[in-house]
Order: structure tokens, then sequence, then C-alpha cells
């Protein structure tokens, strides 16, 4: 149950520093859990590079950030010096080092970089952080639909390491990927109802051998 060290590696190198909101984060946001309707403070899990601070900061959520790359912290405390106390260095399968409940937390394909133990952990603590009707809201967790969902080494029953070069997801650590019972069982395992759930499948033509990718995206509610 830890960060994987990976992450930090290709931040540091200058990969995956994707600066732009991606367009589901918006999307969910703005349809599910809207500051205008009371989702006004955030936690985001795994905030990366950055890429949905801009949405939260537009629509003046009251917004913190555990990250577990130091030099990606350290870049977004230079470019929001007014988060600097918002955006943490921390391992959120092990804790959430801010007080209070909150309204929202997202995760955008950052809890998936875990195994089957430290997600359900980290659900359970998710769970007791948000106040009652506050939620969750997962994009891009990896279904079992993607191409490589069985290649790799497997870690347990969901999840895999070491994928071969010609992934995308190469370099990356481990990976879990979700079926449709197995995602469910772990949200509802956790407390949460499933709010809405969907599955988004990419085939790709071209270039050839790049085959199938495929995503989940879901709405979990604490009642």
């Amino acid at each position: 149950m830890t960060f994987s060290t990976e992450w930090d590696d290709l931040y540091r190198s200058g990969t995956h520093l994707s600066i732009w909101p991606w367009s589901d984060v918006v999307t969910y946001v703005h349809r599910y859990a809207n500051p205008s309707s009371g989702f006004n403070r955030v936690l985001e899990l795994g905030c990366g590079a950055g890429a949905n601070i801009p949405l939260f900061l537009k629509l003046g959520s009251d917004y913190f950030a555990i990250e577990g790359s130091s030099a990606i912290v350290q870049n977004l405390c230079n470019t929001y010096p007014t988060l600097s106390e918002r955006i943490v260095v921390g391992d959120f399968t092990k804790e959430i080092p801010f007080d209070g409940l909150f309204d929202l937390v997202l995760d955008r394909s950052s809890l998936i970089s875990n195994t089957t133990e430290a997600m359900q952990h980290t659900l359970r603590m998710v769970f007791e952080r948000l106040r009652s009707g506050g939620k969750f809201i997962g994009i891009d967790w990896f279904s079992d639909k993607h191409q490589d969902a069985t290649r790799g080494e497997a870690v347990d029953s969901h999840t895999r390491r070491n994928l071969p070069a010609d992934s995308h997801l190469a370099g990356t650590g481990a990976i879990h990927f979700c079926d449709r019972d197995h995602l469910i069982g772990l949200l509802e395992g956790a407390g949460f109802q499933v709010e809405r759930l969907e599955h988004k499948q990419n085939q790709i033509a071209i270039p050839a051998g790049h085959g199938q990718l495929g995503w989940w995206n879901f709405v979990a509610l604490r009642p």
C-alpha cells in the first residue's frame, strides 16, 4: 500500500505532464457534483501535474489534493502559491492529511495504480471523510476489456505490473483492471451507493496492433 514511485520518475523526466482539465472530469463535476449544488469542498487523489486544478479554481471550489510525487507538488505550489498548504505530498492509501469532511472526492485514474487491498483500504477512508450525501467520482479506471488486462505480471487477481514496452502503461508500476462486479463490489464494500456507472471502449484502428482500450467512469454516493 504505497505510492508508485515510477510516477515521480516519469514526472521528473518531463512525461505525463497533462495540464488541461480532463473532459470527463468537467462533465461529471458539472452534472453530478457542481459546487452550486453544495459540492464545494473538494479533495483530489493523485492530482498529478494539476490538470483539473483550473476547473476547480474557475468554479470557486475549496480545493485540496494529495499527490505522491514531491517533484510535481513543488511545481504545483510554485504555479498556485495560494494552494501551497492544500496540495501536499503524501500516500492517500495510508492517510488523508486534512481536517474535516469533504463534499466531493475525485480520482482520475490514480487509485487504480494500486492493489486490491490498497484500494479497499483507501475507499473506506474516503467514505469516512465524505459528508452524508457527499460523492466520490472516479474517472478512467481501467476495465477488464483493456488490452493490457492480462499482460505483464499478476500482483493479485485484478492487478498487473511490468507491462510490456509496447503498452501505453509501460513503466507506470502496478495497474488495476476492474470488471463490473469487482468495481461495484469495491465501492459497495466501502459503504457507497453507486449512482452512475459508465463503461467506455476505444478500438484503435491506426496504428495497427494497438488494440482495444477500456475504462470505467462512476459516481458513488455516501448515504
